[in-house]
């Protein structure tokens, strides 16, 4: 288990109005006798329980309570507290107690402590007085073979202070190997609590180190210079999941620019210091040379720190910023390749840059990057990408105030459009982003996605660039969409078309399927096909979608051929027809079965009758004299005398009488009275 930048021992001073922090590395020999007695410590406690190990005694073998606490955490790469198993347990306390347990099915403690409270509730009403407590425990006990401190010792099992000691390396470790790995965990707990790191890179010297590489985890970067450098240190951070910034600098003194890479720690990105912090130190292993694995050559890890001109950081701890310096000092007492090589599996694993899993895991900056790659993908595949190429980490674009590297490229042709997906993340992540992005405001090869979420925060750049807005994730089609609206060239595609070449060809094969139009007629959506063909069509070439282009007189023959083989046969069915039809013609083998099908449904002598859904049968329409002779009678009507006029009449409906109703006329009821 890792320690805290906190836990380290460390000395702050004061540099005017900034604070830089220094950490306490071990010199070589230095704690030998203490970190012998410690690892002696350790091994006399091997298959013991936690709660025989006194962590102040561990302590009082170094003196510096501290440092001791940093060390036990590193002794931890080699000494492991472990849970004992049941089954373990059980064949130390006996056959019989086995027995017993396995037939009533308790097989783990927290069984065994539901046995034990239904026993209570049983027998004692649920509540044990004290005074009951050892002739209950020594009934339960007994029920099952085991005595009270046996019954004591399983209920307890799964307990930390149960958990035993063991050793994952086969013998145990020297002084130097723990000052070693203390030392690089140190540097390390000071990156877990960085908001950044800088490098100064020289680019030729960084080129050189790379060329040196023979075999590595990292892929080999193509091209040289400083491009080469740029897209090299990308790749680094992006396969280790590590967020950076890049700038440059002329600089007189070196043939190539002097890059400054910025990678953001966890106080910057998430605050979460163990995973990401990990990933930047792996980082910072590749980009120093310290702490890499044996499976990777020496002489890339000695030259490859020469390319760093100054490295820095600034750590937070205690609610405050420090400045940690990163020289020669510090390098000299991070270990080196021979001293790893000595650590167990546990603590090498540590020291990888990467394994494949993580590489193939981490290649996308984000979530909606990956999805949005494989969506398109999955469009391509479908040839539903309007002819786009995506291509992932394009060439950097330089800035005057730095380096801009997109997402993603998309190219058709001799077009090319960058692709940046914006996320939410932080404030200074976004402000760094827009900042870059106004610089590139006057460009019209850029397109933007934005989330919905961020629509205010990156409105001042919005009216400058395309915006393709998602939700959670980048839909493929909507970025389709956005690129068909701004970037459509069919215009400048429709007058490049060479008509004379598609004639020749098309005369020459007899028939140019639909797919293999496309290319031939500059088109990209099937939308188009028809417009385009319009410049190759004529008395002699036609265009149907679904086929493509051919010649009249092709089809003709074609037809003629096929409809008297299939009059030969009477009935066939469909599949055996698509099959016998790639060999009697071979010129038809390469085209799709659907092609085919859609050149039947020419011919108006050629029916295909589906029995079902899923048989289906070719059979030839034959007309009879009666049949032709009834439909040329038929066509000689005139349609406007082919039926007498129909008389329209309407019902005569009785409209119904109105009742009247008579008012009673009454009197005057007070003269009435009167009389």
């Amino acid at each position: 288990m890792r320690f805290s930048l906190q836990d380290v021992k460390k000395q702050v001073q004061r540099h005017g109005s900034e604070l830089y922090v220094s950490l306490h590395f071990l010199q070589p020999g230095e704690l030998a006798n203490e970190l012998t007695s410690l690892i002696a410590y350790h091994e006399q406690h091997l298959g013991k329980p936690r709660r025989s190990f006194s962590i102040d005694d561990a302590r009082a073998c170094v003196g510096d309570y501290r440092l001791a606490y940093c060390l036990i955490n590193t002794l931890s790469a080699w000494y492991q507290w472990r849970s004992c198993s049941w089954s373990e347990a059980l064949e130390r306390i006996g056959s019989a107690a086995r027995l017993q347990l396995t037939t009533t099915g308790i097989a783990s403690p927290v069984l065994l402590r539901l046995a034990l409270f239904n026993h209570v509730n049983e027998h004692y009403e649920g509540f044990l007085p004290t005074e009951l407590r050892a002739d209950a425990l020594q009934a339960f006990a007994e029920r099952y073979s085991l005595s009270v401190p046996e019954l004591e010792y399983l209920l307890v099992l799964d307990s930390d202070e149960e958990e035993i000691l063991v050793r994952a390396a086969p013998t145990s470790p020297l002084p130097q190997d723990v000052v070693s790995l203390y030392n690089q965990w140190t540097f390390e707990a000071a990156l877990c609590a960085a908001s950044q790191v800088r490098f100064v890179i020289d680019c030729e010297a960084f080129e050189k180190a790379s060329r040196v590489e023979s075999q590595s985890l990292v892929q080999a970067s193509t091209g040289t210079g400083m491009g080469a450098a740029i897209k090299r240190l990308c790749f680094l951070a992006r396969v280790l999941g590590v967020y950076y910034d890049l700038t440059y600098e002329p600089s007189p003194n070196h043939k190539a620019p002097l890059l400054h890479l910025t990678l953001y720690g966890p106080q910057e990105m998430t605050g979460a210091p163990q995973q990401y912090g990990l990933r930047l130190a792996r980082l910072c292993r590749q980009l120093l040379g310290y702490g890499v694995s044996q499976r990777q050559p020496t002489k890339r890890s000695q030259t490859l720190s020469k390319a760093i001109v100054a490295a820095d950081a600034t750590v937070h701890f205690l609610q405050r910023s420090y400045s940690f310096v990163i020289d020669h000092a510090v390098l000299s007492r991070l270990p080196a390749i021979a001293a790893t090589q000595q650590a167990p599996d546990t603590a090498r694993a540590a020291l990888v840059p990467g394994s494949s899993a993580e590489l193939a895991a981490s290649v996308f900056d984000s979530s909606v990057e990956q999805s949005f790659a494989e969506a398109f993908a999955s469009l391509e595949n479908s040839h539903a990408v309007d002819g786009w190429r995506l291509l992932r980490e394009p060439e950097p674009l330089l800035l005057e105030h730095g380096i801009f590297i997109p997402d993603f490229a998309l190219t058709r042709g001799q077009q090319r459009v960058y692709v940046e997906i914006l996320g939410f993340w932080t404030p200074t992540y976004r402000e760094r982003k827009i900042q870059k992005l106004q610089q590139l405001q006057n460009r019209a090869d850029i397109v933007l996605a934005i989330p919905l979420e961020a629509q205010a925060a990156f409105s001042s750049i919005t009216a400058h660039f395309p915006i393709a807005w998602y939700n959670e994730q980048l839909s493929a089609t909507e970025l389709l969409h956005v690129l068909r609206t701004r970037y459509d060239d069919f215009a400048e595609r429709l007058a490049s078309i060479d008509a004379v070449t598609v004639k020749r060809q098309v005369e020459s094969v007899g028939l140019l399927p639909e797919r293999a139009c496309y290319a031939l007629l500059h088109c990209y959506r099937r939308s188009e096909l028809p417009q385009a063909a319009a410049r190759i069509t004529g008395p002699t070439i036609a265009f149907v979608p679904g086929i493509g282009l051919y010649t009249i007189d092709w089809m003709e023959q074609l037809r003629s051929s096929f409809v008297e083989w299939i009059d030969s046969v009477s009935v066939i069915s469909l599949a055996e027809v698509l099959r016998e039809s790639k060999l009697r013609w071979p010129h038809l083998a390469s085209y799709e079965d659907a092609t085919i099908e859609a050149i039947m449904s020419l011919w108006p002598e050629v029916r295909v009758r589906r029995t079902s859904i899923f048989e289906a049968v070719v059979e030839i329409i034959k007309h009879t004299a009666e049949q032709e002779q009834l439909t040329t009678y038929v066509e000689q009507i005139d349609p406007q005398q082919s039926l007498p006029p129909k008389k329209v009449t309407h019902e005569k409906r009785t409209a119904p009488r109105k009742r009247v109703l008579k008012e009673a006329a009454q009197g005057d009821l007070w003269q009435e009275g009167t009389r």
